[in-house]
């Protein structure tokens, strides 16, 4: 008897898998034999398939997926599209060659959010506004002799976009979306704006280093070590953005700890500033194991398993358990 498909003979193959003439010759079983041929048909390109080495069929799963990604990308409308669609989103800026990838992000800006009064997709356009206003101030400093309507319409345009943003940036002036008040103490100072920043910051709710950074240039004169705090942050945060490592960061960790008088913090954030500034002058590392006795094996390698985090983007310092030195 047959136990398997494997082991068939082909009297039994017959018996599992009826030929289409046999189906031909009985009555009333023309849906089966549909369902006979598709399931032959599903057969024959399952085994293609199978006859392709997994990684085959690894790369042709990852295209289609790549393919889909795209998609969003792919069927956004152009500029062109957007201003003839929505004229009001392009009128007070330029239209000659100048200052393009600045014009095209404030127009694509205001497509996607044209249903959004929300506070959070603001700081994007304030900070795009920024961006076009020097590009297009700079380029309304040309002088044409021969296409005077030109210059004209880049003034124009510097004229507009320099109202626009001040008019945004009075308009969210009081806004307690906290991308929203870093913007407005960083630019102005208001110090309603930097209280609600630092307490956005403290609860980490941003997801980029720069604003961790700042968070330490606030703290660091009442407060080290929450200052130290936050400069770990930045440094967590490195795995979330694809920016180049700033090494200010251990630079200000190592006087960070100088200062508050931690000479084993400091000497593993020297070596670390060292390896990430190429520097081979270790004399102040000696200075330091020799003036206060420091255990050099351990911090060597605390350094060594920081650097390696840093480096990797993974750094945690919870997990370095850097807060026992």
């Amino acid at each position: 008897m047959c136990t398997g498909i494997c082991g068939c003979t082909s009297e039994h193959s017959h018996r599992l898998f009826p030929s289409a003439g046999i189906l031909n010759n009985q009555r009333g079983n023309s849906k089966l034999l549909k369902n006979f041929r598709k399931s032959i048909k599903t057969i024959r390109q399952r085994d293609l398939l199978s006859n392709f080495s997994t990684l085959s069929r690894g790369v042709v799963y990852l295209t289609s997926a790549l393919f889909i990604s795209a998609c969003g990308d792919l069927f956004a409308p152009s500029i062109k599209t957007i201003c003839e669609d929505y004229p009001h989103f392009c009128a007070d800026l330029n239209t000659d060659g100048w200052c393009r990838a600045e014009r095209s992000e404030i127009i694509r800006h205001r497509f996607n959010f044209k249903d959004d009064d929300s506070d959070r997709p603001k700081y994007a356009l304030l900070v795009n506004y920024e961006n076009y206003e020097s590009c297009i101030a700079k380029a309304s400093q040309i002088e044409y002799i021969k296409y005077r309507d030109k210059e004209f319409a880049r003034k124009e345009a510097t004229v507009s976009i320099n109202k626009a943003l001040k008019q945004l940036q009075w308009q969210t002036k009081n806004s307690p979306d906290p991308y929203i008040s870093y913007y407005q103490w960083s630019r102005f100072g208001y110090e309603d704006a930097r209280a609600r920043f630092v307490a956005a910051a403290k609860q980490g709710v941003f997801s980029e280093p720069k604003y961790y950074i700042d968070l330490a240039s606030i703290l660091i004169a009442d407060d080290p070590l929450a200052a130290r705090d936050a400069l770990f942050m930045a440094l967590s945060q490195y795995g979330n953005v694809e920016q180049e490592i700033d090494g200010h960061i251990t630079g200000m960790l190592m006087t960070l700890s100088m200062d508050i008088e931690n000479y084993r913090m400091a000497y593993v954030w020297t070596k670390v500033t060292n390896h990430f500034a190429d520097s081979s002058d270790n004399s102040q590392l000696v200075a330091l194991s020799s003036q206060y006795s420091l255990p050099v094996d351990i911090l060597d390698r605390l350094a060594d398993d920081i650097t390696g985090a840093i480096e990797s983007r993974e750094f945690d310092a919870r997990a370095l358990k850097i807060e026992r030195l």
